[in-house]
C-alpha cells in the first residue's frame, strides 16, 4: 500500500514539475520567423510580416500582427501539456464577446518543438475536400 502510495505522488510530482517547465519554456516573447504550410515546404517570413507574440505566466497573451494589428487574448495547456487552447479577447482595444467559455477542450494547437530558444506551433485543421487532418506549423524564434 505504502509503495502504491508513494509511486502514485511520485508521478503526480513529475507531472506538475513537467508541466511548470513547459510553462516557463512558453511564457516568453515568440517573433514568427517561418511557415511551413500543410503538405508545402518551409517559407522565411520577412520580420515586417510577422507575429510577435508574448505568453504570460497569468494565462494571457498579446499578440502583434504587421506592427499595427494588436491583440489580446488568454491561453492554456491541454490537460497532457502537448496542446495549446487560444482565446483572443480583445483586438485592437476592442472586447471580443463569446470567450467566457474558454478551457482546454478547446486545445487544438500541438506543441510540435518547445525549447528556451524555439516554438513550432502546429495548428490543426482539415485541409481539402478530403478533409485530411494536418496541421500548418507556425516558427517562432525568442526575442529578448
Amino acid at each position: 500500500m505504502k509503495l502504491t502510495l508513494i509511486t502514485l505522488l511520485s508521478i503526480l510530482l513529475l507531472s506538475f514539475s513537467e508541466l511548470n517547465h513547459k510553462t516557463d519554456l512558453l511564457c516568453q516573447r515568440w517573433r514568427q520567423v517561418g511557415v511551413k504550410y500543410f503538405g508545402k515546404d518551409y517559407k522565411a517570413i520577412d520580420k515586417s510580416m510577422s507575429e510577435l507574440i508574448w505568453f504570460k505566466q497569468d494565462g494571457t497573451f498579446d499578440k502583434e500582427l504587421y506592427g499595427s494589428m494588436k491583440f489580446k487574448g488568454k491561453w492554456l495547456f491541454s490537460k497532457d501539456s502537448t496542446k495549446l487552447a487560444l482565446a483572443i479577447t480583445e483586438m485592437n482595444g476592442m472586447a471580443m464577446p463569446g470567450q467566457d467559455l474558454f478551457d482546454n477542450k478547446y486545445a487544438n494547437d500541438s506543441l510540435i518543438k518547445l525549447t528556451k530558444d524555439t516554438l513550432i506551433d502546429g495548428q490543426l485543421k482539415y485541409f481539402g475536400k478530403e478533409k485530411t487532418y494536418g496541421h500548418d506549423d507556425i516558427y517562432y524564434v525568442r526575442e529578448n
